[in-house]
């Protein structure tokens, strides 16, 4: 990873990389020092005004919605008297399969008259909250702002979406299956001029938010109604069938609405047959309530007869339903299944119509969605053997589907849809979840990355013993996700504890060990004592050439490491001499062109700058930048950080406007290669608002930092050094703003 990216600012050097893998030659500094591009800004949301008929509201509705006038009542009651109280909004919570979503979206759709606009939002996670304000940001603003908005990143579309919102009273927004009230608390506070609507399965939290309502099962009467409904006039039934089918039911929605589909699409099929086979197949419901309606029991016995009557139809069909219960519950990718190998994409099409047609799993577009519920009974029914099964199945399945270069950006869409389901379904020790966690280094996500490579360093250690190769190897991983996620101190004391073990197990010159002093060494320097990470890999360096050999390229690594810590270490002059020195054998080694030769000569040009000759380093990275694109291509992330540097070099050498140009040009491929939030997007969106600063716009500097900081925060953690350095750049335009004021 070649070259510094310097505007000034904080700096981090080439790394050693995943724990046990040198790769220190380059030092990468991602400055965050001194401009926002001249990106399209997004419009005044005060005075801009939604499409007319704008509307995001699911297409999905019950066929049959009965007994909920009361609920209504009461949400229409608890939005109306809240819009001038403490807490105006409410949240619906209650079992899963009672009709919580339901109930919300029938409101919704009762109500549109009343509103100007209403929005749904899947809310189970802050993710997903986040980027359902960006999508109605971007609803908003389609057509003529829709570039700006496209290229705002999900935090800044969707903090102009809650502008927009106060801005706009009389609005509905649905926030639904919430995981816990601390996901959507920081966004109720600033919700103010509208409706909001929740659904949740937790009961406890809200008080203090909004106004709870509990759903409860249906009304013994409607829960009738809905049944006969469901079923239709074509096939009666005496009197008193459908009320005993839905007090066995529980008077569940979701158990009613399995039932019905399966007593219509049964041929001679009668409701009193239908008790009668659900009385000899209860079904079994692990840790299942005493309660015969707890809605767990109540929705294992349905599906124990419609498993029964899909297995004679299609045998297919009952083992897709249990390969989706190891997935998340919503929109795996239907090319997952398409990998069965004993099975035709056409039959693996048909099984899931069958079972959509029951009312089992929900098709939409080129994914399938199950309800958490039917997930939890369909594998609960299953032996601990089969169980194992089918989950070793849907791991296999899930590996097939993910591309095999997760550090390739072209790959990353792919992955980032299939994350979830990665994280229910593959053993944390699995080689497909080392990809995963390999593309969530790749793409800046090292906080998703470290928790998993956590929990895989844990499942080896207790099965393998904490000095197993394997382990050690998931150690030194976590050791480096650890820094790359903001803790650098963390970093350097696991790798502390490693060098340890490793010096004790394989000895104090093996090739591992050696791996492990050069990390410690790195995050030595990071966690801010530079002086000793000099020293370090100076002493290493005498270990390498003589076990490795002078010219073994990861000698060569060190040889890198230890010019840039002394430069760090203040000695500019002596880390440009160093990189003089090591490029010519860079490229007798490796070639003029291999990334590792390309590295050194942007280190040089970095060092040359810093030793006092500017534009000397300035034309390094402007002749080092045509043979980059011809060697790596004019898109590679090195390339795009050589284009950084040459920008930053740029402004140093005193043309602030076109770095700051330049900058501007460089964010846009940024976002699109790198994705809105990756640190070196988020480096080039700093470096773009320093710059802008630099070239006169102080105040334009400042508001660009203001909204840096809190993805700064988020992403990375409120210690973290780029953090630290983006809040104190604005500071720093802050007083420049007001003292040009």
């Amino acid at each position: 990873m070649p070259g510094p990216d310097p505007a000034g600012g904080h700096s981090v050097s080439g790394s050693a990389v995943g724990g046990d893998v040198i790769q220190i030659g380059s030092a990468r500094d991602v400055s965050i020092g001194t401009h926002l591009p001249p990106r399209p800004p997004l419009p005044d949301a005060a005075s801009t005004p939604a499409p007319s008929g704008l509307n995001g509201l699911p297409c999905r509705r019950a066929a049959v919605f009965v007994g909920r006038d009361e609920a209504l009542e009461r949400v229409e009651q608890a939005l109306r008297q809240g819009a001038n109280a403490q807490r105006p909004h409410a949240v619906v919570y209650g079992l899963g399969g009672i009709g919580k979503s339901e109930l919300a979206l029938q409101y919704a759709l009762r109500n549109t008259g009343r509103h100007h606009l209403a929005w749904w939002i899947d809310a189970d996670s802050p993710a997903q909250i986040q980027e359902g304000l960006a999508g109605l940001a971007r609803a908003i603003t389609a057509g003529t702002h829709s570039v700006a908005a496209a290229q705002a990143t999900a935090e800044e579309a969707a903090a102009w979406a809650i502008a927009w919102l106060a801005a706009h009273p009389g609005w509905l927004l649905v926030f639904d299956n919430v995981e816990q009230a601390a996901d959507v608390e920081p966004v109720l506070s600033r919700l103010h001029g509208g409706h909001v609507l929740m659904t949740t399965r937790r009961a406890t939290g809200w008080h203090d938010l909004c106004t709870p309502i509990n759903l409860e099962v249906l009304d013994p009467r409607a829960a009738e109604h809905l049944l006969a409904e469901l079923i239709g006039p074509e096939r009666p039934a005496p009197a008193g069938e459908p009320a005993a089918l839905a007090e066995e039911l529980g008077w569940l929605p979701l158990a009613l609405t399995q039932a019905a589909a399966y007593i219509t699409h049964t041929p001679g099929m009668t409701l009193a047959r239908y008790r009668r086979l659900l009385r000899e197949a209860p079904g079994r419901l692990h840790a299942a309530a005493a309660d015969g309606h707890d809605p767990g029991r109540v929705i294992a016995r349905t599906w124990e007869l419609t498993r029964s009557r899909i297995a004679g139809l299609d045998p297919l069909a009952p083992r897709l339903l249990e390969l989706l219960g190891c997935y998340a519950p919503d929109h795996l990718p239907v090319d997952v299944l398409y990998g069965l190998q004993d099975a035709d994409e056409l039959g693996i099409a048909d099984a899931l119509a069958l079972l959509a047609s029951y009312s089992m799993i929900t098709l939409g577009g080129d994914s399938v969605s199950v309800h958490r519920l039917v997930q939890t009974v369909t594998l609960a029914r299953l032996t601990p053997v089969q169980r194992a099964a089918v989950h070793r199945t849907a791991a296999e399945l899930l590996a097939s589907a993910l591309p095999d270069s997760p550090d390739q950006i072209g790959d990353w869409p792919v992955y980032a849809r299939l994350l979830p389901h990665a994280r229910a379904a593959l053993p944390p020790e699995s080689s497909a979840m080392g990809k995963v966690i390999d593309y969530l280094d790749a793409s800046g996500d090292y906080t998703t990355a470290k928790e998993l490579q956590q929990a895989l360093y844990r499942t080896l250690r207790d099965a393998l013993g904490p000095e197993h190769p394997e382990t050690l190897w998931a150690q030194g991983n976590l050791a480096h996700l650890t820094g790359q996620a903001g803790d650098v101190a963390g970093a350097r004391d696991r790798h502390a504890a490693l060098l340890a073990i490793r010096e004790r197990i394989s000895g104090s010159e093996h090739p591992h060990t050696l791996i492990v002093r050069a990390n410690l060494a790195y995050w030595t320097g990071e966690a801010g004592d530079v002086v000793a990470a000099r020293e370090q890999y100076a002493a290493l360096l005498g270990i390498a050439e003589r076990v490795l050999g002078p010219e073994h390229p990861d000698t060569l690594s060190v040889r890198g490491n230890l010019a840039y810590w002394t430069g760090r270490a203040g000695d500019v002059v002596a880390a440009r001499d160093q990189y003089a020195m090591l490029l010519p054998v860079r490229e007798r080694i490796s070639g003029s062109e291999h990334p590792d030769t390309l590295a050194a000569r942007a280190n040089l040009a970095y060092w040359t700058g810093e030793a006092g000759d500017v534009v000397a380093a300035r034309d390094q990275y402007a002749a080092l930048l045509p043979i980059a694109e011809r060697a790596l291509g004019p898109e590679h992330p090195t390339t795009l950080t050589f284009q950084a540097n040459l920008a930053a070099w740029t402004g140093r050498a005193g043309d602030v406007v076109a770095a700051r140009d330049q900058y501007a040009m460089l964010l846009p491929v940024r976002e699109r290669i790198s994705g809105p939030e990756h640190p070196d997007t988020l480096a080039a969106r700093a470096n773009l608002a320093a710059w802008m600063g630099e070239a006169g716009d102080a105040g334009a500097a400042r508001a660009e930092f203001a909204v840096l900081l809190p993805i700064f925060e988020r992403v990375f953690g409120p210690e973290h050094p780029g953090t630290l350095t983006t809040r104190a750049n604005l500071d720093h335009w802050t007083n420049r703003a007001d003292g040009d004021g």
